[in-house]
């Protein structure tokens, strides 16, 4: 695995709604492959597909990941300090924290500080700088540790760099000639209104929609780092039937890949997007296990990243596996 494309990754700036960093750089690794076209559908969603004409039809399997991380936007300028609010829910435990903010023309270092309010909620607020504008982006500071046995990574934002990551390395390996029609996608703003997920399930009629994230390691859910890909069984985005989960369960123990599984009511995926917009394909979301997420300083199993890019090639390369998950998830009955 090219463990340097994911390091670059995590050092692009990408909070929801500015994206750009990951999305040129997601740009310049799909243009690298023949038979990949790229679309931008405005700053919502950024796809690429195999062309039609290397694969007949016989089904689209889209296969996505957000490409932001939760983040804080300036809120106002004054008394010489910048307030930020959050964008989404970033997490860190000391009263400040080492964090960049991205202006219009700079990445200025700065330290983060939580500042309580009596009994109102906390603010965050930064030493004010020249150039620093209402609206600009506040994210941590980038670091990327791998441990000595190479088994495991330590990083900011792999909520859900991990997923964008899986995504070019998935590109980078299929052949030319696959039995299905297979297009990748990143979406904005997950992690604060999840708008890009709804333009993007408008966009693209896929038969079966895998959503790639990560999620807590939990001794409560039995999830552990080194022990494979998660499937979420329900959450605030997905319930899936015992029949869909058999049907990916029996194809994983056929390819001999780990599969955890998690069930939770609350938070979620962009997983929800698709049958709101009236998709009627499944959807998996296949995760990897986190501790720390949304913190400074965020922890994976590479174990679980090669784990996670074998299923997803079979999934792409089985010509029996579509079908049977379709067939899993339709209710059948006699006319």
């Amino acid at each position: 695995m090219n463990i340097d494309l994911l390091k670059r990754l995590v050092h692009c700036h990408s909070t929801p709604g500015e994206e750009d960093e990951v999305i040129d750089l997601l740009a310049q690794e799909w243009r690298n492959h023949a038979g990949w076209r790229c679309q931008a559908l405005g700053r919502y969603a950024f796809l690429a597909g195999q062309t039609a004409a290397q694969n007949p039809y016989r089904g689209r399997i889209l296969i996505c990941a957000h490409a932001d991380s939760p983040g804080y936007i300036v809120d106002s300028l004054k008394d010489g300090y910048a307030t930020v609010v959050p964008l989404g829910l970033p997490k860190f435990k000391d009263s400040q924290t080492r964090a960049v903010v991205k202006t219009r023309t700079d990445k200025i270092p700065i330290v983060l500080q939580k500042v309580p309010e009596g009994d109102s909620p906390e603010f965050f607020r930064f030493r004010e700088h020249p150039g620093v504008r209402r609206g600009d982006r506040v994210a941590y500071a980038t670091d990327f540790l791998l441990s000595p046995d190479n088994e495991f990574l330590s990083a900011p934002f792999l909520d859900n760099r991990a997923g964008c990551y899986l995504l070019c390395e998935l590109v980078a390996s299929l052949p030319t000639a696959t039995p299905y029609q297979i297009f990748v996608g990143v979406t904005s703003a997950e992690e604060f209104t999840g708008f890009g997920a709804s333009v993007l399930a408008r966009h693209l009629e896929a038969d079966l929609v895998i959503c790639l994230d990560t999620t807590y390691a939990s001794e409560a859910q039995g999830v552990e780092l080194q022990k494979g890909t998660v499937l979420t069984l329900s959450d605030k985005s997905v319930l899936i039937a015992s029949k869909v989960q058999d049907a990916l369960s029996g194809y994983c123990q056929k390819w001999g890949v780990p599969l955890q599984t998690e069930v939770y009511n609350f938070s979620g995926t962009d997983a929800k997007a698709f049958p709101m917009a009236g998709s009627l394909a499944p959807v998996l979301p296949l995760l990897i296990p986190s501790d720390g997420n949304h913190s400074p300083l965020e922890t994976i199993a590479v174990h679980d990243l090669e784990q996670t890019l074998f299923l997803l090639q079979k999934l792409c390369l089985d010509e029996e596996a579509l079908p049977l998950l379709k067939e899993a998830f339709t209710w059948s009955f006699r006319a």
